[in-house]
């Protein structure tokens, strides 16, 4: 039998345990913003909790894997993400030359072929996601996008060129190298208009957000002075299209009277030195120290991080000189983190890819496009958040009635992917759960392979009702009830608070 939306749905509909069962799911996902998610089942295992934050979505061969080697050879070795093969996307990117034009070309592409070129950059965001295997490297490249922001929308040359040499480049380097570079990419400039910033007519947009979002944070200690004063440092810095990089510093525009920043005194008469001696002084200050690290436990641990960990990572940022492998590797080898399982809800891209890895057995994908694009609705389409300041870090922004059933939307068009509901895809859910001689193991085998742990009684009884209307988790599985139900059992686990909270 073919199962079809309607019927699916219909079915749903009709059975009052799935529904109260979704109302306790929307509920607890809801409650999880204000109050933290508390799991009603057994602690994570501490394996699937560090492949939870590091990857995009756990795989079995990522659970055999850090398994096989241990938790800390497996952050080690993501932290080394140049001695990890990853021919898949090797290959992907290899066959779109868009992803490595040089700047020249790529700014005639984009010229001419704007929604090619966009839908090449916006695809490949979310390859990489699913199928590298330098699964932490590409957390850190969305980590660093969003604390960097600029909307690819006006900027799309410019755009790809500062992902693969500003973000791409640094993202495991050092905070001071990555800040130079984003302070010189022809992006930044344009987006924060510097690149227009002359003696006579400063303009403080970067100046404010490179001290409020990229450094020292809006509790950093600068004044408006500061900003002005490093508005003024900064004249000169700006694109010349002739130049490769686009980065040119026009000495006949920078102001090259004296200037106090943050207490210290840049002398008169000097040129890119101002410029340099302001990133140098911001990057190596003690706030930014702080503000860094606040930002990568919020990210990787919690909304509201520990302060014993941010202290201790803002000791080791200063002492590395910035360097985010130690950094990342303070955090990921911490007490607090370990502790932190069920408090991060995974953001609508996040959500997104975690579905497409967890099904990756069985799915076979086309348009890498028009699943980017399935984010809208969710309201995280990589790269086209507006203001300066990235997508949202927190639970209260992406949790809604309206948010969630959008999820539960994307999921559900993902596991009827063989049926024709999500067209540029296929899957053969044969391959993602196989079949179980009852219902309750076939209910078991599904949440221990989309969750990686058991369900409540309670709730694998409700998810019984929804399999068997008899509720019957004993009842032998027939053909026709696998390939009937086991779609819309997958979908329900997806979109559970369990699958959500990580």
């Amino acid at each position: 039998m073919t199962v079809t939306r309607r019927t699916f749905l219909g079915a749903a509909g009709a059975c009052g345990a799935l529904i109260t069962l979704g109302h306790r799911w929307i509920g607890l996902a809801s409650a999880g913003a204000a109050s933290g998610w508390t799991e009603p089942v057994a602690e994570t295992d501490p394996a699937i909790h560090v492949l939870n934050r590091v990857t995009w979505g756990v795989r079995p061969q990522d659970i055999e894997q850090i398994r096989s080697i241990g938790i800390d050879a497996y952050i080690d070795g993501q932290l080394q993400p140049e001695s990890i093969p990853d021919p898949v996307v090797d290959a992907f990117v290899g066959a779109r030359r868009i992803l490595t034009m040089p700047p020249g070309e790529l700014h005639q592409a984009a010229s001419d072929q704007y929604e090619t070129v966009l839908n090449t950059q916006l695809s490949a965001r979310l390859f990489r996601a699913v199928y590298s295997e330098r699964q932490l490297y590409e957390r850190m490249v969305e980590f660093w996008t969003d604390h960097f922001n600029i909307p690819i929308g006006d900027l799309l040359a410019e755009k790809i060129i500062d992902d693969r040499e500003v973000v791409r480049r640094h993202a495991l380097g050092t905070f001071r190298d990555l800040l130079f570079a984003s302070a010189q990419s022809a992006a930044m400039l344009y987006y924060l208009d510097n690149a227009s910033s002359t003696a006579e007519h400063p303009n403080e947009n970067y100046a404010r957000e490179i001290m409020e979002l990229h450094t020292l944070g809006v509790e950093g200690g600068y004044s408006e002075t500061d900003v002005t004063e490093v508005a003024r440092a900064l004249t000169g810095w700006t694109v010349n299209d002739s130049v490769v990089s686009g980065f040119y510093f026009d000495s006949n525009i920078h102001d090259q009277d004296e200037k106090t920043i943050l207490g210290t005194t840049l002398p008169a008469g000097r040129g890119i030195e101002d410029g340099l001696q302001v990133i140098d002084l911001l990057a190596t200050h003690p706030a930014t120290a702080r503000f860094i690290s606040f930002k990568l436990c919020r990210r990787f641990v919690a909304d509201q991080p520990p302060e014993s960990l941010v202290n201790s990572t803002a000791e080791v940022f200063v002492a590395t000189g910035g360097d985010i492998r130690a950094i990342m590797r303070h955090i990921l080898t911490s007490a607090e983190f370990m502790s932190a399982s069920g408090q991060k809800f995974r953001r609508p891209f996040d959500f997104l890819v975690a579905a497409l890895r967890v099904l990756s057995p069985g799915l076979q994908i086309q348009d890498y496009t028009g699943l980017v694009y399935a984010t809208e609705p969710m309201g995280q389409i990589p790269f086209f958040w507006g203001p300066p300041n990235g997508y949202p870090d927190v639970a209260g922004a992406w949790i809604s009635t309206n948010g969630l059933l959008h999820r539960w939307n994307i999921a559900l068009d993902l596991v009827q992917a063989g049926n024709g509901y999500l067209e540029g895809a296929a899957l053969d859910i044969t391959v993602v759960v196989p079949p179980e001689t009852t219902v309750g193991e076939l209910i078991d085998s599904a949440a221990q392979h989309i969750l990686e742990r058991p369900l409540p009684e309670d709730e694998r009884a409700m998810l019984g009702s929804y399999v068997t209307r008899s509720g019957d988790l004993d009842q032998a599985v027939t053909a026709e009830l696998y390939f009937e139900r086991l779609p819309g059992l997958i979908g329900l686990l997806i979109v559970s608070p369990y699958f959500q909270w990580i």
